[in-house]
């Protein structure tokens, strides 16, 4: 990876072809928007913008063509967070400037690209008309538009997931390149500060109750939530030199448990928003 970061670094050209050919190749857009990250990062947000509308043309090809805009979406997103971390050297912006990209594309989606959705709404009526018949009833009726705001959600939470991996990997390359650990602390230490803890809480438990249209934040909140408990997990590993067995198990064991491991990791991410638990914890010596 650090040879291709020092290919993209040699100049324009170089990573306008990059990210130009993995957004046209299945399943490769986010080796193009981390491309695209990393460019902004380090280039400016000029050079972004040069390379953003280069990979675009693909990305948009495969929404035509297959009417899929996720690629669209994940350049978008990356570049959205790209410029609010360059700009405010600030990850916590930078999540917020992609959850606002996220959340207003949520409600953009269904007018946009109505058949996508709807299709999604579909094949998700037939797994369940394969477990519970009368809950299919009820989706085509009273619960249909608290069914598609879910939709919906889930849609622009997973494509804001995706641009954020991209994001890390851009800042991983930027960091290798220019400021060797620089990345691994950023991450070890972030946390959330306690209004956005606050104000995720606060739209969880109250949010659906006002509009069916903050049931697609809700989801997307999860994204930074869950970036803060993962990054609570590392810096914790770290600072007490546990070693890297330990994150296996942690991983092993979020796909093992699955949403209660999940939903705990979210839990302490917010608690640690005022407790900072990692500043808690001795620093163990290296053996």
């Amino acid at each position: 990876m650090r040879a291709l970061a020092e290919f993209l670094m040699r100049g324009p050209k170089q990573a306008v072809v990059v990210a130009v050919i993995a957004a046209a190749l299945p399943l490769m857009f986010w080796l193009s928007a981390a491309v695209l990250t990393l460019v902004t990062l380090r280039k400016g947000v000029g050079q972004g913008i040069n390379v953003l509308a280069w990979a675009l043309l693909p990305a948009v090809a495969w929404w035509v063509k297959l009417g899929d805009p996720g690629i669209v979406l994940v350049l978008v997103f990356s570049w959205v967070m790209a410029v609010a971390l360059r700009q405010a050297i600030s990850w916590e912006k930078a999540l917020i400037a992609g959850v606002m990209a996220a959340f207003i594309t949520g409600l953009l989606l269904p007018v946009l690209l109505p058949d996508v959705i709807q299709q999604l709404i579909d094949m998700a009526k037939e797994v369940y008309s394969q477990i519970d018949p009368e809950m299919v009833k009820q989706l085509s009726g009273e619960l249909e538009p608290a069914f598609t705001s879910l939709m919906v959600g889930s849609l622009a939470t997973t494509y804001l997931a995706i641009a954020l991996g991209a994001v890390m990997l851009a800042r991983s390359w930027q960091s290798t390149l220019y400021n060797p650990g620089g990345f691994r602390e950023e991450f070890h230490s972030f946390k959330l500060s306690p209004v956005f803890a606050l104000s995720a809480v606060g739209l969880t438990l109250f949010g659906p109750a006002i509009s069916l249209h903050i049931v697609p934040l809700v989801l997307i909140m999860l994204v930074p939530l869950a970036l803060a408990g993962i990054a609570l997990v590392h810096g914790s590993v770290a600072k007490r030199n546990l070693g890297g067995h330990w994150l296996f198990v942690f991983y092993m064991s979020t796909l093992i448990l699955g949403p209660s491991l999940f939903l705990l990791i979210i839990f302490m991410a917010i608690l640690d928003s005022w407790f900072d638990f990692r500043a808690r914890i001795k620093t163990t010596p290296i053996d």
